[in-house]
C-alpha cells in the first residue's frame, strides 16, 4: 500500500522498509571500470555506492587478448557480485562505434561480443583520455601538484595531456555542473624540433619512421630511443639495453649520465608539446599533465625543464604564464573516470550534461 495512506509509527515503518530495500538493491548492484592501455590494464569492481570490491593491475603481455585478461580478473570475483550491473572500459585508441583496436597493441575490443561472452548487463567503451578527463573531477585536492599557479578562469576550457605507452590528449569544455570531454589524437601530430640537438634527433628518427609524431618521442619506447640517441652523441657504444622505467630511475638517482640527459630532453619536448596544446586551446581553467611517466618522475618535473619549454613560445610567453598547470599525482584517474561513466550509464545519464 502507498505509504501516504498511513500515519504515525506505521507510516514510518513502511518508509523505513522501502529505504532498506532500496539500499539493499543498490548494494547488490556492481560497477566494473577498466583502463586499458598499451602496457597494462587496471580493473576495478565496486559497489554502486563506491565501496571497492576488487582492484587489480594486470600486465597485457601476460595475455593473448583482452578476453583472456578479463576472464582472469572475473575468475577471482565471487559469484555474489555477478552479473556486473554496468561496465565502462577506457581504451587507448580512437573510438567510433562498438569495435576498436588498440593503437599500441594488436587487441580488438568489441563491446557487443563482450556482453555476450561475459556477465555484463551494460557496457560502454570510451577513449582512455575521455576517461581521464572525466576522472579529473573525481580527484582530491592532494592528487594535484601545481606546476604553475597562473590565473584560473573557471568557465574556460581545460586540457589534459599524458605520456605513457603512448601520448594522449583531450579538451574539456565547461557545462552547468560538469565538463564535456573531447578526446583527440593530438599525440600523433608532427614532432617539431626546437634546437639543433632536436633537429639531429628528428633526422635520426626519419631513418626509422616515415612519420615522426610527438608520440614517437613522448612515450616509453620514445624514451628508450632518446637514451640511445644521447649515448650515440656521447660516443658511448656500450650502453645497456635498459627499459624506460630503468632509464627514468637511473636519471632520478643520477647514476647514468646518458639517462639524465635523455630524461632532460624528454622533459623539454614534453613541455613544448604541452605548450602547443595550450596555445591551440587556451585552457584558462588549467592544463593537466597525466600518465604514468608524470606520476613516477615528479622530481624531474620539479627541475624545471618541462615548464621552461612550456613557456618558450616567444611573443606568447605572457599568455602561457596565465594558464594554470597541474600534474595529476594519481595513477587511477582514468579508472575513476571510467567508474563515473559506468555509474551514469546505469541510470542512462548523459555524461556530457
Amino acid at each position: 500500500y502507498p505509504a501516504y495512506r498511513f500515519s504515525g509509527s506505521r507510516r514510518q515503518v513502511i518508509i523505513t522498509g522501502l529505504w532498506t530495500r532500496l539500499l539493499r538493491h543498490n548494494n547488490m548492484q556492481t560497477l566494473l571500470a577498466a583502463d586499458i592501455g598499451g602496457t597494462k590494464t587496471l580493473l576495478q569492481l565496486s559497489h554502486l555506492e563506491g565501496e571497492i570490491i576488487l582492484q587489480q593491475r594486470l600486465e597485457n603481455d601476460d595475455y593473448a587478448d583482452f578476453e583472456s585478461l578479463l576472464t582472469a580478473f572475473l575468475s577471482t570475483v565471487a559469484v555474489d557480485f555477478l552479473p556486473v550491473s554496468s561496465a565502462c572500459f577506457a581504451v587507448a585508441a580512437p573510438l567510433r562505434g562498438c569495435r576498436v583496436q588498440l593503437t599500441n597493441r594488436p587487441w580488438i575490443i568489441d563491446s557487443d561480443k563482450l556482453k555476450q561472452q561475459f556477465p555484463l548487463a551494460e557496457l560502454c567503451l570510451v577513449n582512455d583520455f575521455a576517461a581521464v578527463g572525466h576522472g579529473i573531477g573525481e580527484l582530491e585536492e592532494n592528487d594535484l601538484i601545481v606546476l604553475q599557479q597562473g590565473k584560473p578562469e573557471a568557465k574556460s576550457l581545460r586540457a589534459v595531456i599524458g605520456a605513457g605507452t603512448g601520448l594522449g590528449q583531450a579538451i574539456l569544455s565547461p557545462l552547468h555542473k560538469s565538463w564535456r570531454v573531447w578526446p583527440t589524437e593530438g599525440g600523433h601530430t608532427d614532432f617539431a624540433a626546437q634546437d639543433t640537438q632536436q633537429h639531429a634527433l628528428l633526422n635520426k628518427l626519419f631513418e626509422q619512421f616515415e612519420h615522426v609524431s610527438y608520440e614517437r618521442v613522448l612515450s616509453g619506447s620514445g624514451l628508450v630511443m632518446l637514451y640511445h640517441f644521447i649515448a650515440e652523441q656521447q660516443g658511448d657504444n656500450t650502453t645497456l639495453n635498459l627499459t624506460a622505467e630503468q632509464i627514468s630511475q637511473s636519471a632520478l638517482q643520477e647514476t647514468d649520465p646518458a639517462a639524465v640527459k635523455a630524461m632532460q630532453l624528454f622533459m623539454q619536448i614534453y613541455g613544448a608539446q604541452a605548450g602547443n596544446l595550450a596555445l591551440m586551446t587556451l585552457p584558462r581553467a588549467g592544463i593537466f599533465v597525466a600518465g604514468g611517466i608524470a606520476v613516477k618522475n615528479l622530481a624531474l618535473f620539479e627541475q624545471g625543464f618541462f615548464m621552461q619549454s612550456f613557456l618558450a613560445k616567444g611573443r606568447m610567453r605572457g599568455v602561457l604564464e596565465q594558464i594554470p598547470v597541474y600534474l595529476i599525482n594519481n595513477p587511477d584517474v582514468g579508472l575513476r573516470g571510467a567508474r563515473l561513466l559506468a555509474r551514469k550509464a546505469l541510470y542512462n545519464v548523459d555524461h556530457d550534461r
